[in-house]
C-alpha cells in the first residue's frame, strides 16, 4: 500500500531580574534590632527580608526572598544557603524564615521549603504552615499533612480557608470522598465560609470518584450563594460527563460559562475536543478547534494530543499524521503523549513497521520519549507473534536510557505465554522481579494462562496464590483463565467451583443466586460472559448438558450476552436430549437479541483453543 503523502513527508525526515532593595532598608533594619548591613549582596537582601518582615510588609517580603534564593551559590543548596544568611543577620529571624518557606514554596522547590521548615525550632505563622501543608500534598505525603494540621491545632494556630482548601485536596488526592466531607463541615462549624476554590476542589473531588450527581448539586449550591464559578469548576464538571455520560451536558455547561462572561482557556477547549472526539462528532470537534482562534486561544501540545487521537480513533491515521505535521510547523514540540498516540494509532492501523520507523526518527531527533511508545510498539510485536522484535525493542529501549515498566514486561511476558514459550515467559517474570519491577494482575493472568494453556495448571494456581497473597486480586481474565485450565484437565467440577466462588457462593446450590452480589466475599468483580460461557463450553464436551443449560439462564437473567458458539452448544445439547421445543426457543433467543447464527464451521474463541466436539459443524 503507498504512503500517504503526510506520511511520506513524515518519514523523509531570563534571566530573571534581582528584585529591587528596598529603599527604608536602614530604618527597616533599625526595626529588626539588627546591626548595619555589610557589602555582601546576600547579606543586604538578608536585611531587606527582615526588614520587610516586620513592617508586614509580606509580599515584598517574598519577592525579595526569591532573590536571595537565586543569589545563592550555585554549588550550595538555596534553600539552606537562605536560611544561613537570614540566621545570621537577626537576632529574631523566624519571622522571615517563615517567609523563606513560602517564597520556597512558590518557587517549586519543595525539597529545600520542607528542609528549612523542619530546622524551625517553633511553628511558623499560618501563612508558612499553609504553604508546607501545600508541599505534602503535592508530594502525596499525606500522613505528614495531617500531624501537621493536628499539631497546628495544638498548638493554637486558627486554621483559614485556605488551609482547609489544601486538606479537602488532599482528600481529594487520597480519593476520601468522606474524609473531604469531615473537613467541610468542620470547616463550616469554625465559622469559615467556603470560597470558590472550595467548591471547585470539593466538585473536583466527587466528580473524580464517580459521583456526578453530588457534584451538580454542590455546583448548584455554590451559584445560590452568589458565587461565580471559575474556569476550574467547569472543567472539572465537563470532563467528568464527557467520560460518564456524554458530550451534552459537557456542552451546555460550555455554553452557561460563556453565558457568565468567562473566556474559555485552552484547558475548556481541550476537554471539549477530547468529549466530541470520544461520541464520534468529528465535525464538532474540528469546529471547538477553529473557535479557538475566535477567542484568542492559542492551541497547545495537549490540544494537538487530543486532535491526533481522535483521527486516529476515527480510522483517519492521514488526519492525524497532517495535525502532527501542522503542530510541528507552528514550532510546538511534540511531547512523551504526542509520540505514544501516534505509535499507538500507527500499530492499531496495522502499520508497524512506519510507527517503528517513526520512533526511531524522533529518538534521534532528541525529543523526550518515555515508555509508553516503546511499550506500545512492543504489544503489537507480541501480539502479530513477532517475539524477536518485540525483545529487539525493549533492548533498544533500555540502550536509550528508558527503563523497562511492569506494561512491558507484561507485554513480553503475554507474548511468550500465547507461543507456548512459557520458559521464556517465567525467564521474564524473574528478570522483572530481580530489578524490583512489581507485577500486576495483567502480568499474574498472563502467566496463568501461559501454564493452564501448558497443561500445568498446579503451576497456574501456584501463581494465583503467589498473586492474592501479595494483595492483588483476580479479574475476570484471571478466573476466566482458570476455568479453562481446569477444563481443559477435565476437572469440571472444580471450574464449576471456582466460578461460584467468585460468584459469592461455597457450594452448588441455586445457580441464579450467584448474581445476587455485585462483588465476591473478598472483593472480586463476578466472573464476566467469557468466563461462564468457557465453563458452559467445559460442561458440554463433560456431556453435561443440563448443567450447561443452567449456567446459561444465569448469564441471560443477569443480562450477559452469550455468543453464536455458545447457543450452538446449547442447542446441540437440546437437541440431543431430545429437547427440541428448548432448541427452537434457544434459536428465537438468539435471533430476538441480535445474535448472529453462525452458517459455517464452528470455530471456538481462542481461550478454549480445544478440538471442537465431533459434529459440531452446521450445513450452509
Amino acid at each position: 500500500m503507498p504512503l500517504s503523502p503526510p506520511l511520506r513527508l513524515l518519514l523523509s525526515s531570563r534571566r530573571r531580574p534581582l528584585a529591587p532593595r528596598h529603599r527604608l532598608l536602614s530604618a527597616s533594619a533599625a526595626t529588626a534590632g539588627t546591626p548595619t548591613p555589610p557589602s555582601d549582596r546576600a547579606a543586604q537582601l538578608a536585611f531587606a527580608v527582615h526588614g520587610s518582615a516586620a513592617a508586614k510588609n509580606f509580599p515584598h517580603a517574598i519577592r525579595l526572598t526569591k532573590s536571595l534564593v537565586q543569589a545563592s551559590s550555585p554549588s550550595a543548596r538555596p534553600g539552606a544557603a537562605a536560611f544561613a544568611a537570614l540566621a545570621s543577620t537577626s537576632s529574631c529571624p523566624a519571622p522571615a524564615l517563615g517567609v523563606l518557606v513560602i517564597a520556597l514554596s512558590q518557587m517549586a522547590l519543595h525539597d529545600e521549603a520542607l528542609s528549612v521548615f523542619h530546622r524551625l525550632p517553633v511553628l511558623p505563622a499560618l501563612p508558612a504552615c499553609n504553604a508546607v501543608l501545600d508541599v505534602l500534598v503535592k508530594a502525596h505525603k499525606f500522613d505528614r499533612v495531617w500531624k501537621l494540621f493536628d499539631e497546628m491545632l495544638s498548638r493554637g494556630i486558627v486554621p483559614s480557608v485556605v488551609t482547609y482548601n489544601t486538606l479537602i485536596n488532599a482528600c481529594r488526592h487520597e480519593g476520601t470522598v468522606t474524609k473531604a466531607w469531615e473537613v467541610w463541615n468542620q470547616m463550616v462549624a469554625r465559622r469559615i465560609d467556603p470560597n470558590v476554590v472550595t467548591y471547585s476542589t470539593m466538585i473536583c473531588a466527587l466528580c473524580e470518584e464517580g459521583f456526578i450527581g453530588e457534584a451538580e448539586r454542590l455546583f448548584f449550591a455554590m451559584k445560590e450563594t452568589g458565587m461565580q464559578p471559575n474556569h476550574y469548576t467547569y472543567n472539572a464538571l465537563m470532563s467528568s460527563h464527557c467520560k460518564i455520560d456524554g458530550v451534552n451536558r459537557a456542552l451546555a455547561l460550555y455554553q452557561e460559562l460563556l453565558k457568565s462572561g468567562l473566556v474559555p482557556n485552552v484547558v475548556i477547549f481541550t476537554t471539549l475536543i477530547d468529549g466530541f472526539f470520544q461520541a464520534g462528532r468529528i465535525s464538532d470537534a474540528k469546529n471547538t478547534f477553529l473557535d479557538m482562534h475566535r477567542y484568542g486561544v492559542a492551541p497547545t501540545v495537549p490540544v494537538y494530543n487530543s486532535l491526533i487521537d481522535g483521527a486516529f480513533r476515527s480510522g483517519d491515521a492521514q488526519e492525524a499524521l497532517t495535525v502532527y505535521q501542522d503542530m510541528t510547523r507552528l514550532g510546538l514540540q511534540p511531547d512523551e503523549f504526542t509520540c505514544s498516540i501516534i505509535v499507538r494509532g500507527l500499530c492499531d492501523g496495522g502499520q508497524v513497521q512506519v510507527a517503528a520507523r517513526f520512533l526511531e526518527i524522533l529518538q534521534q531527533s532528541g525529543t523526550y520519549l518515555n515508555a509508553a511508545a516503546y511499550n506500545a510498539l512492543i504489544d503489537e510485536y507480541c501480539k502479530d507473534g513477532n517475539l524477536e522484535e518485540a525483545l529487539a525493542t525493549c533492548t533498544k529501549m533500555s540502550e536509550v536510557g528508558i527503563v523497562p515498566n511492569v506494561v512491558t514486561y507484561t507485554s513480553l511476558i503475554d507474548g511468550h505465554s500465547k507461543k507456548g514459550k512459557i520458559e521464556v515467559a517465567m525467564a521474564i517474570y524473574t528478570e522483572m522481579i530481580a530489578k524490583g519491577v512489581e507485577p500486576n494482575v495483567l502480568t499474574y493472568t498472563a502467566l496463568i494462562h501461559g501454564h493452564a494453556k501448558d497443561g500445568d495448571i498446579d503451576a497456574a494456581f501456584r501463581l494465583q496464590k503467589e498473586m492474592t497473597g501479595k494483595g492483588i486480586s483476580p479479574n475476570s481474565i484471571t478466573v476466566s483463565v482458570l476455568v479453562d485450565g481446569l477444563c481443559r484437565e477435565n476437572r469440571v467440577q472444580d471450574a464449576v467451583t471456582i466460578v461460584l466462588k467468585y460468584s459469592g457462593q461455597k457450594q452448588h446450590g441455586d445457580i441464579g443466586s450467584c448474581f445476587s452480589n455485585s462483588t465476591t466475599e473478598e472483593g472480586h468483580s463476578i466472573p464476566n460472559s467469557v468466563t461462564y460461557m468457557t465453563l458452559i463450553y467445559g460442561l458440554y464436551l463433560d456431556g453435561q448438558y443440563h448443567e450447561s443449560g443452567k449456567f446459561f439462564s444465569c448469564m441471560r437473567e443477569s443480562g450477559m450476552v452469550p455468543d453464536s458458539f455458545t447457543y450452538s452448544l446449547l442447542i446441540r445439547g437440546q437437541c440431543m436430549l431430545g429437547y427440541v421445543l428448548n432448541a427452537m426457543m434457544l434459536y428465537a433467543d438468539m435471533v430476538k437479541i441480535g445474535v448472529k447464527p453462525m452458517r459455517y464451521a464452528t470455530v471456538c474463541p481462542e481461550i478454549w483453543s480445544r478440538d471442537s466436539p465431533n459434529g459440531l459443524k452446521t450445513q450452509t
